[in-house]
């Protein structure tokens, strides 16, 4: 005797898995639209893939019955998976600003931050001064030089194009820039990225940056608009073909109820 139905609620499970990853996607898109006008910040995208079961038919033999027990061709589901996501590291628009602190890297780099865990990297040169005339983010972290943190205690403070800080024209240290891969950085908080383990991390030399000017998000509305409407009629679908589902258990129900009755 064949055992019950084993693909019991399968499209359910199917619809369900659909919701779930067009959900997190419009999560995404949400979060990039909103820090479409935030300084350095890099549009995240999502890695969907399609998830395969195997499912196992099971035959009652009385005592055969743990000996056949075997896996059919015939079982196999399809469910949306979401493997994770991925920073898209291109470059935003530079912006001169006016604020002399204010810097932007033109080309590939970041600027190292000294963090309470270590060394963070960040595009987002908004840079402000403590109260001990060290230069730092908007969070108060220590941007650091090449020889350490920027103390630049003066009434006139200049950025070079070579990012050397000058303060009432003397020389107070030059910004470090690094360049990583694209797969060795993973977001920290804020506007910051941290280096994953085994990550290799190279200085650069010879990069030029703007003074008095930002980088702006590399957010593109058109697109993140596109694919939010795109995930909207995604998520509809996945919603039918759940309730198409519980449509079809409900019937099936009744029907077995009265043909028992």
């Amino acid at each position: 005797m064949l055992a019950k139905e084993v693909r019991k609620g399968v499209f359910v499970y199917t619809g369900l898995s659909g919701q779930l990853a067009a959900f997190k996607h419009l999560e995404v898109i949400a979060n990039n639209l909103a820090n479409m006008n935030t300084t350095g910040y890099r549009s995240e995208r999502i890695l969907f893939e399609k998830a395969l079961t195997r499912e196992t038919t099971r035959i009652s033999s009385g005592a055969f019955d743990s000996d056949i027990n075997q896996p059919t061709n015939l079982k196999t589901d399809e469910y949306v998976g979401i493997r994770g996501s991925f920073t898209d590291f291109s470059e935003g628009s530079i912006e001169s600003s006016g604020n002399p602190l204010d810097v932007a890297i033109q080309g590939l780099g970041f600027f190292v931050v000294n963090g309470p865990d270590g060394a963070r990297y960040t595009r987002s040169g908004n840079f402000r001064l403590d109260t001990s005339s060290r230069i730092t983010t908007q969070d108060g972290l220590p941007v650091q030089g090449t020889g350490g943190d920027i103390v630049a205690s003066g009434a006139d403070i200049q950025i070079t194009n070579e990012g050397e800080v000058l303060a009432d024209g003397k020389s107070v240290g030059k910004f470090r820039i690094v360049q990583a891969g694209p797969n060795d950085l993973e977001r920290a908080a804020g506007m910051l990225f941290k280096p994953k383990a085994g990550a290799e991390i190279t200085e650069l030399t010879g990069v030029r940056v703007q003074g008095g000017a930002v980088e702006g998000s590399n957010v593109n509305a058109v697109r993140e608009l596109t694919d939010m409407i795109m995930a909207s009629r995604i998520y509809d679908s996945f919603t039918k073909v759940s309730e198409s589902s519980s449509k079809m258990s409900e019937i099936r129900n009744q029907k077995i109820g009265s043909t028992q009755g």
